[in-house]
C-alpha cells in the first residue's frame, strides 16, 4: 500500500488539535504538521481551500476532513 500525503492544519492552545496529533501519532500514521499560527503561509493555503478552522486534515489533497473526526479517520485511513 503506497504511502498517503496527510498534511495536519494545526493552531496553538488548540486541545481539539493536540488530540488529533496524538490520535495520529498513536496509530503510527505518517503526517506532516502545518502550523497556522507559526507559519502564515499555511494559514493562507489553508483559506484558499476555503477553510477557516483547525484542526484540519487533508488527505492526498483529496479529502478534507475539518475538526478531529475520528469516525471518518478511520474509514479513510485503513
Amino acid at each position: 500500500m503506497k504511502e498517503r500525503q496527510i498534511d495536519v492544519y494545526v493552531s496553538d492552545n488548540c486541545s481539539e488539535c493536540d488530540q488529533l496529533v496524538n490520535y495520529l501519532t498513536q496509530r503510527n500514521i505518517p503526517f506532516q504538521i502545518k502550523n497556522t499560527t507559526i507559519n502564515k503561509e499555511n494559514l493562507r493555503q489553508l483559506q484558499q481551500e476555503n477553510i477557516y478552522v483547525t484542526p484540519t486534515v487533508i488527505i492526498d489533497n483529496d479529502y478534507r476532513i475539518i475538526g478531529f473526526q475520528e469516525s471518518k479517520l478511520k474509514k479513510l485511513l485503513r
